[in-house]
């Protein structure tokens, strides 16, 4: 089904009643909930403990404890950085490499790379733009909280619609394969076309990881971990009330007090005068320290495994000391899984993008050859722990058999600038041959 035939199915024909109402639907609305609910989560710090209400004690209120942990933050940063820390690499033809290497330059493709990868590990999805500005190839990431993408029966995107609200004032901005439409209300009108332009490059590139609920939408690994974390945000709180009230004691006040005042919650330094049978004294409550601890390092472990995150980087009780590289690996082997896993979905997209980068080339009069092209591919370099002698061994043996160029060393070391030396080698060899 094209995308007449289903604003005729859908909307009578109706365009501009197509694009409100696929923002409207149900179905996008309850997605770009969770999205909206993720930002929230992460940005304004609504963790469900900060809806824990107060205690009342005799008609007094004694605020509780309610510790926010931002674990989730740090999670997402590592496996943003563990993957994309060193920029991904283009190999293949070198015609081809030249050509790609100054668009992904102009373009600051490193920046972009890294801007999808995050939206995919916050929200499991991300939107790329690919279009031509000044003669510059650019790319511009959607935020996901504005894409409302539009399927067909078969899983074809057919259509994109970009919503946003600022000021009062509804922007849409509507892709098909053909022609670009932005629409808003600006003037307190109805809905009302404000440009039209050719679109160049197709649909938006949406990088999404599985869904095993609805194959059109990726699905947000942060999710699998919210409930670990209040888990250990709740027993972290109530257990600092606890605790307060086990060193502090309760105070209890037995029989007549003959001064008339209240005693506070502080109670420490403070003293009542009692009648002859009264009594006053402090009640504690037992605190079970190896069973908070064995509790909160159960779930601290389970938030280790389920994000696949190494439990040395957070200062767990693992420690990494005079351990060979296979030992280092191990310890990673999670996170290198999950790295893998997550080049897989961006290596989808990217293969996408440097399809429109080529159609673009073309219009501007650079024509890359079939065969070069598909030699493309991408290598991802992820940040894992290595010792430099180990590297400068491989490196070494890999040369002393041919199996690596001056150029491809320079590459895989990173403390080298590779432009310098070359130059470098360039004014060596020529002088040696002098």
């Amino acid at each position: 089904m094209d995308l007449a035939q289903y604003i005729n199915n859908r909307y009578d024909g109706d365009f501009k009643k197509f694009v409100t109402g696929e923002v409207g639907s149900v179905s996008q609305q309850n997605h770009i909930r969770e999205i909206v609910n993720i930002k929230e989560y992460l940005g304004k710090n609504r963790h469900a403990i900060k809806q824990r209400p107060d205690e009342v004690f005799n008609g007094v209120t004694v605020k509780t404890e309610r510790i926010s942990l931002q674990y989730a933050k740090l999670i997402i940063k590592f496996s943003v950085n563990f993957l994309l820390g060193k920029p991904v690499s283009l190999s293949g033809s070198e015609n081809v490499i030249d050509e790609l290497n100054k668009v992904y330059k102009k373009g600051k493709y490193r920046k972009v790379d890294y801007r999808i990868l995050s939206d995919l590990e916050r929200y499991g999805e991300s939107f790329e733009y690919v279009f031509i500005q000044d003669n510059v190839i650019k790319s511009q990431v959607i935020d996901p909280a504005e894409a409302y993408p539009v399927y067909d029966e078969n899983g074809e995107m057919i259509a994109f619609i970009q919503y946003f609200h600022v000021d009062y004032v509804d922007y849409y901005v509507v892709f098909t394969n053909d022609k670009v439409y932005k629409f808003n209300n600006s003037q307190g009108e109805d809905l009302r076309l404000v440009e039209e332009k050719i679109n160049l490059t197709g649909m938006p590139i949406h990088y999404r990881t599985e869904n095993e609920v609805d194959f059109t939408r990726g699905y947000a690994f942060i999710n699998d971990i919210i409930d670990i974390l209040d888990g250990m945000e709740s027993l972290l709180s109530k257990s600092f009330d606890g605790y307060y009230r086990h060193i502090m004691g309760t105070p209890v006040v037995i029989g007549q007090s003959l001064t008339n005042a209240e005693l506070p919650k502080h109670g420490n330094g403070v003293g009542y005068r009692l009648d002859d049978d009264g009594d006053f004294k402090y009640v504690v409550n037992p605190f079970d320290h190896s069973a908070f601890k064995e509790l909160y390092g159960t779930l601290r472990n389970a938030l280790m495994d389920i994000s696949q995150m190494p439990n040395v980087v957070l200062n767990g009780s693992t420690t990494i000391s005079n351990v060979g590289e296979v030992a280092i690996e191990s310890i990673f082997a999670l996170a290198k899984i999950k790295a893998d896993m997550m080049s897989k979905y961006l290596t989808d997209g990217f293969e996408q993008r440097l399809e429109r980068i080529r159609t673009l080339l073309a219009i501007q009069g650079i024509e890359l050859d079939d065969t070069e092209f598909n030699s493309v591919s991408f290598v991802y370099n992820v940040s894992m722990p290595k010792s430099d002698e180990s590297i400068m061994n491989v490196i070494q043996k890999l040369r002393e058999l041919n199996a690596i160029s001056i150029e491809g060393i320079q590459d895989n070391i990173s403390f080298i600038d590779k432009v310098a030396e070359q130059e470098r080698l360039a004014k060596e060899q020529g002088k040696t041959k002098e």
